[in-house]
């Protein structure tokens, strides 16, 4: 598409970007390192932030269908999306701000502060989701051009991915020095500016389609209808359980490495390789097929987990090396993991003539959270069992070795278990996709795939 061809002006498509970049700020702080400023400087204890993080991120999970529904039911007169996102641009960062402004006073009696924390979370989760869903499907309402669309949303892909890397640079620099406070306030005002033209800029200028979100009774029908979307989704929540090395980086960094000093190094060697790996997925599978490509990547991010264990921590430079090349072998069987939802739904319309797209989608973005909130809270209370003394204090010398294991060895347990699974229970191929598709679409027909597929399905 020429430049003269756009529906939408520069500026339009500069707020965008935008608007996704300050948006990605508030996340990317909140995170990375509200565990860190809950525990050392707010004093709750680890084990109560994994709690605050279990019931806020399983909140999140369930409210994302119900606003979907809100979404489409309501009938504003200043267009679909755009007043949520208005909204969205404002409550961000004020919810931003709440959140780091949580009273450290000894004062304020434990029980506030947790539920403080609990709260302004909560807040913050649902002004993000007025912001997530929205952004979305706002681009397909302010073109028809496909291009077009491609770019904004590639421009949003990549203002994430820069908002994400300012993060993981500045923050560190930032709390040391000035404080907790200050440091939410930069990030809430950074936010504020980047978001809060867009909402007024943008146009909407086609009607919306109707997409409302699947109920959660609509995704565990489809779950249980279709046996190797379960055992996809298993799966992902069994290798979730002990992949607690995220959640964890930010104690590893300060508590073995020394100081927040690592704790940018540390981020770049987990982020910087990811777009890398992205980019080169596609031609990957073109070549082998995903599922082998998945379980030899997860059976070397297992090698490599091991190898970063005995190594130890001591080499500093040979350690985030190995934790680099760890990130990219992630990055690889994690977008790999994405595909065989898609493949589930050829094969649920293969068996029932039914095609359940949007709620297998549905289901990968409620799976997703879910995997989140499992990491989070299994990694806090792992803290907290291996002796970890809240409020910024030294930590013993077993608490240490504690961390150590759990941020470097601790992701290999569950990845065994899900590669286990996925071994002896995931039959689909990429050569049984491509039949099941032709035949799901009319190009051959049911008797010719069955023989083809020689019965096994």
């Amino acid at each position: 598409m020429k430049k003269k061809e756009y529906a939408t002006s520069r500026g339009e498509r500069v707020s965008v970007g935008f608007f996704a970049f300050g948006a990605i700020l508030s996340y990317y702080v909140i995170y990375s390192y509200l565990q860190l400023f809950l525990t050392d400087f707010v004093g709750v204890s680890a084990s109560a932030v994994a709690v605050v993080f279990m019931i806020a991120k399983i909140f999140d999970a369930v409210n994302d269908p119900v606003f979907g529904v809100i979404v489409d039911m309501a009938k504003p007169k200043s267009g679909k999306y755009l007043p949520w996102l208005k909204v969205a641009a404002m409550a961000i960062p004020i919810t931003t701000l709440i959140v780091f402004w949580n009273p450290v006073s000894q004062s304020f009696p434990m029980w506030a502060k947790i539920l403080w924390a609990l709260i302004s979370y909560v807040l913050w989760d649902l002004a993000y989701t007025m912001y997530d869903a929205p952004l979305s499907s706002l681009i397909t309402v302010t073109s028809k051009g496909m291009y077009e669309r491609n770019f904004l949303m590639a421009l949003t892909s990549f203002m994430v991915y820069m908002g994400g890397l300012l993060v993981v640079v500045i923050v560190p620099i930032l709390y040391p020095m000035f404080g907790w406070g200050v440091t939410g306030t930069v990030l809430g005002v950074l936010c504020f500016l980047s978001m809060i033209a867009m909402p007024f800029k943008v146009k909407e200028r086609y009607a919306a389609e109707t997409e409302q979100e699947a109920t959660l009774k609509e995704m565990i029908s489809c779950v249980v209808g279709n046996k190797f979307l379960l055992i996809v989704v298993l799966s992902m929540i069994v290798g979730s359980l002990t992949d607690v090395s995220t959640t964890l980086q930010t104690y590893f960094a300060i508590y073995c490495l020394g100081g927040s000093e690592w704790l940018t190094p540390i981020a770049l060697a987990t982020t910087l390789p990811v777009l890398a790996v992205v980019l080169f997925v596609p031609k990957l599978l073109t070549k082998v097929d995903k599922f082998w490509a998945y379980i030899v990547s997860r059976i070397i991010t297992v090698m490599i987990t091991i190898v970063i264990y005995f190594v130890g921590y001591e080499n500093v430079p040979v350690m985030v090396s190995l934790v680099a090349l760890r990130a990219v072998v992630s990055s690889l069987w994690g977008s790999i993991g994405m595909l065989f939802i898609a493949d589930c739904v050829e094969y649920g319309q293969y068996k029932t003539g039914m095609r359940n797209q949007g709620i297998a989608f549905s289901l990968k973005a409620f799976v997703n959270k879910v995997v989140v909130a499992i990491a989070g809270a299994v990694g806090m209370l792992s803290l907290s069992l291996v002796g970890y003394v809240e409020g910024g204090v030294a930590q013993s010398a077993e608490t240490i070795r504690g961390i150590w294991a759990l941020y470097a060895l601790g992701p290999a347990i569950g990845a065994v278990v899900a590669v286990a699974i996925m071994i002896a229970c995931y039959k689909l191929r990429d050569k049984d996709i491509d039949l099941m598709a032709r035949c799901n679409k009319g190009e051959i027909t049911r008797e010719e795939c069955e023989r083809q597929l020689g019965g096994r399905f």
